[in-house]
C-alpha cells in the first residue's frame, strides 16, 4: 500500500468533513466494507478479540475451580455478547459509514495502511506492556505541573474526533453497563426490577459524563504516545 502523501492535519480535515451521502444500496454496501477494513487496519478488531478472550479465560477459570454459578455463566455470556466483535464492529462501522463519504473512507483507510498510520498503531499497541502503562501514569501526573501545549491539545482533539476513539470507548463502556445491569436485574426482587427501557434510559443518561471523562483520558494518552512525533508525521 502506497504511503499517503498528506499531513495528519489534512487527514483530520478530510475525516471531519461529514458530508451527507445518499447513494444506491451497492454504494452503501461499499461504504460498510470500507468501514470494516478501517476497523481491521486500525487494530480495533484485534483489540476486541483480546477483550473477549479475557472474558472467556475468566469464565473458564471459574468452571475449572468448580465454583462457577449459573448466574456467573449468564452474566459472562451477556458480557461476551456486549463486547463481542460483531456487536461493537457493527455499531462503529455504521457510524463510520454514516458520517463519511466513500472517498473519505478510502483516504482514512489509506492513511491507516501507510507508514504514519502504522507507526501510530505500533505506539498504541505498546501500552499493553506493563512498563509502558506505568510510564503513562507517570506522564499523566507530569501534565498536572506541565500542561500539554494548547496547539498539541487541539491536534489531539482532532485525532480523537476523526478516529471516533472516545465515542467508540464510551459505546463499549455503556454497552457493558447495560449488559451487567440487565443481568443483575433478573435476580432482583420483583418490586425492585426495572424494565429494559428504564435500564437503557438510566445508562444513556451517563453518556455526557462518561464522554467528558474519557475525552480527558484520551487526550493524555495521545499526548504520551505522540509526544516524540512531529506534527508533519501525524
Amino acid at each position: 500500500m502506497r504511503e499517503i502523501a498528506v499531513s495528519w492535519s489534512r487527514f483530520v480535515m478530510i475525516a471531519l468533513a461529514l458530508a451527507v451521502f445518499v447513494g444506491s444500496p451497492a454504494q452503501a454496501a461499499d461504504k460498510r466494507a470500507l468501514a470494516a477494513e478501517i476497523m481491521r487496519a486500525s487494530g480495533l478488531e484485534q483489540q476486541l478479540s483480546h477483550t473477549t478472550r479475557s472474558i472467556k479465560d475468566s469464565l473458564q477459570k471459574a468452571e475449572e475451580s468448580g465454583k462457577a454459578t449459573s448466574e456467573q455463566r449468564e452474566i459472562g455470556q451477556i458480557m461476551l455478547d456486549a463486547f463481542g466483535p460483531p456487536t461493537i464492529l457493527s455499531s462503529v462501522g455504521k457510524q463510520l459509514a454514516d458520517q463519511l463519504s466513500e472517498g473519505e473512507l478510502q483516504k482514512v483507510l489509506s492513511w491507516y495502511e501507510g507508514n504514519p498510520g502504522k507507526k501510530l498503531i505500533q505506539l498504541e499497541n505498546q501500552l499493553g506492556d506493563p512498563e509502558k502503562a506505568k510510564d503513562l501514569v507517570e506522564f499523566a501526573k507530569q501534565t498536572e505541573q506541565n500542561p500539554i501545549p494548547e496547539s498539541r491539545q487541539a491536534l489531539y482533539q482532532q485525532i480523537d474526533k476523526a478516529t471516533l476513539t472516545t465515542q467508540t470507548t464510551v459505546d463499549m463502556q455503556l454497552n457493558s453497563r447495560v449488559a451487567m445491569v440487565k443481568a443483575m436485574n433478573k435476580t432482583a426482587k420483583s418490586e425492585k426490577k426495572l424494565t429494559d427501557a428504564e435500564i437503557d434510559a438510566k445508562i444513556a443518561a451517563q453518556r455526557p459524563q462518561a464522554t467528558a471523562f474519557l475525552q480527558q483520558i484520551n487526550l493524555i494518552k495521545f499526548a504520551y504516545l505522540y509526544k516524540d512525533l512531529p506534527e508533519g508525521d501525524m
